[in-house]
């Protein structure tokens, strides 16, 4: 392995590139969601029948272009429309926060709102 090290600066345009695998854009995405108020994990089920957790997001990324689909699962008795809206923003910012993408728009759909848990009560017989 040989370094060449010149004193002459390299133009902007010559020097290296970032490049975000598809795959992380997506994660970003999910992370996002996750970090959100409101937003769950649980989806009772969906593990026994094969299914992802949630939240879960669908990425296209064109050029410096990215759209995002996000499906969570919210917390009972939260505000739906205000709690989407929040994830909306977080997905947005955290991705714009790469400083090579735009989003063009994030779509977000809440697949499940969880029933409380129950918290059966013993029996004294």
């Amino acid at each position: 392995m040989v370094a060449v090290v010149t004193d002459t600066p390299v133009e902007p345009g010559e020097r290296g590139s970032l490049e975000i695998k598809h795959k992380a854009v997506e994660r970003l995405a999910v992370l996002a969601a996750r970090c959100t108020d409101s937003v769950t994990d649980r989806h009772p089920g969906l593990r026994v029948l094969g299914g992802r957790d949630l939240p879960k997001a669908d990425v296209s990324i064109s050029g410096s272009r990215v759209r995002a689909k996000v499906e969570v699962a919210v917390t009972w008795l939260s505000p739906l429309a205000k709690v989407a809206a929040a994830v909306r923003a977080a997905v947005a910012r955290d991705l714009s926060e790469l400083g090579i993408y735009t989003v063009d728009r994030v779509d977000v759909t809440v697949q499940c709102v969880p029933a409380e848990a129950t918290v059966e009560e013993g029996r004294v017989q």
